[in-house]
């Protein structure tokens, strides 16, 4: 072998592995980036789906017996849950219970149909980070974060905090409507829309949380909390969809109308239980049921 060619061959190799070097070094997420996620993202438009007709004046609350066990998981770095359970399976399983909270005349709308074909999707937001900048977080902070959202009701949060909104708007709390899902051939589940016009309500308003966690913010190392959430308005004679709309608050992605999301750094997240985390998540939920209770494009009227 020449020395020449030698020489070449060597030089070729240096860059190589430069070059491969370079690549497996952490890059920073952009902003907005999920690092942190309960729940599944499907596709869907953020515009709000409109359809023609006359006032909603007694609209229902739809109230699941059961809401979503959230089982929330890292994106990136060290994706394995207590129990042995990867990040992909859990959003699996979370896009289950997700999907089995949804009555079924919700589920044979269009619009709906991303809520099945989105709930194997962990990390939707913008897909996993395999960045280094969070994998070195210490694992009590990763603990503390995943029990926090674990211990969290946030469709809870987001009917009552909208129900007391809508209340005021329209000089009364709007009725509760219970829905039981079907388990079998003994338990048929709940005839949502029968049980509205027995009720005398006109319209079903159905509120979801879809997706909430961290999300990385505009300074590095810091993250902040992020929140989707979707609400569906149908007739309850004729189970038209009359309303869709679905709202996303968080870094990178905040919405008009909303303060810009605070960023903190994850151990500060993970303090004490992950108190700040949530607190945030909590205070996300409030002001997003707000705006959309408030949205004169929800097509209510007072009775």
């Amino acid at each position: 072998m020449g020395r020449p060619f030698r020489d070449v061959l060597t030089s070729a190799l240096a860059a190589l592995l430069v070059g491969g070097c370079a690549s497996t070094e952490g890059v920073r997420p952009p902003e907005g980036q999920a690092v942190f996620q309960a729940g599944a993202v499907p596709v869907a438009p953020s515009a709000a789906q409109i359809v023609p007709g006359p006032e909603i004046r007694h609209p229902a609350l739809l109230v699941p017996a059961l809401d979503p066990t959230w089982n929330a998981a890292w994106t990136g770095g060290d994706r394995t849950k207590p129990g042995g359970q990867s990040g992909g399976l859990a959003g699996f399983v979370t896009g289950l219970a997700i999907v089995q909270s949804v009555p079924v005349f919700l589920l044979v709308w269009p619009a709906a149909v991303g809520i099945v074909a989105g709930t194997t999707a962990v990390g939707a937001l913008g897909g996993q980070v395999d960045s280094g900048t969070f994998a070195a977080m210490d694992a009590r902070d990763r603990q503390a974060l995943l029990e926090a959202a674990t211990m969290l009701r946030p469709d809870r949060l987001l009917r009552e905090s909208a129900a007391r909104v809508l209340a005021s708007r329209m000089g009364r709390p709007p009725l509760s409507l219970s829905w039981y899902p079907t388990w079998g051939p003994d338990t048929p589940g709940t005839d949502v829309l029968a049980g509205a016009r027995g009720q005398g309500a006109d319209g079903v308003l159905d509120l979801a949380v879809e997706a909430f966690g961290l999300a990385v913010g505009d300074e590095a190392d810091t993250v902040g909390v992020f929140v989707r959430l979707r609400a569906r308005l149908v007739e309850s004679a004729s189970g038209g969809l009359r309303y869709e709309r679905i709202l996303e608050h968080g870094p990178g992605r905040p919405l008009a109308g909303l303060p810009r999301p605070a960023v903190h750094t994850v151990d500060l997240m993970a303090f004490d239980q992950a108190r700040l985390f949530r607190h945030e998540v909590q205070e996300v939920i409030v002001r997003l049921a707000g705006l959309l209770a408030e949205d004169p494009a929800l097509p209510l009227g007072r009775p």
